[in-house]
């Protein structure tokens, strides 16, 4: 059995951009060139709920694609995000409510 999460479908397309189709959501995209800041937020509600998501905003601070761990998909789009110089990831192994910064990376 899938888990819920799976439903989420994310890709990197040939034109450089993160989609996200979501079950009764319009479509998500983001193109790279747009894309300003990377987040992981995590929540309480695991294991039953999707307690750890990904948010991807532009330079304007909006959230142009939001998707959670095990989304199918995923693994390709983490691969694309690991290309940007000084990105991390964080926070995965929280079970708080917390959002971690992944790029660009906090200063010290």
């Amino acid at each position: 059995m899938k888990h819920p999460e799976a439903q989420f479908v994310v890709e990197v397309t040939s034109k450089d951009e993160i989609t996200c189709r979501a079950p009764k959501q319009a479509e998500q995209c983001i193109r790279m060139t747009d894309l300003a800041s990377v987040y992981v937020e995590t929540n309480d509600s695991g294991p039953w709920g999707a307690d750890v998501w990904w948010f991807l905003k532009d330079h304007t601070g909006q959230t142009r694609v939001a998707f959670p761990q095990l989304a199918t998909g995923e693994d390709a789009v983490l691969e694309r995000l690991r290309q940007l110089p000084g990105f991390e990831v964080r926070g995965m192994n929280s079970g708080e409510n917390a959002c971690f910064m992944c790029w660009p990376t906090p200063a010290p």
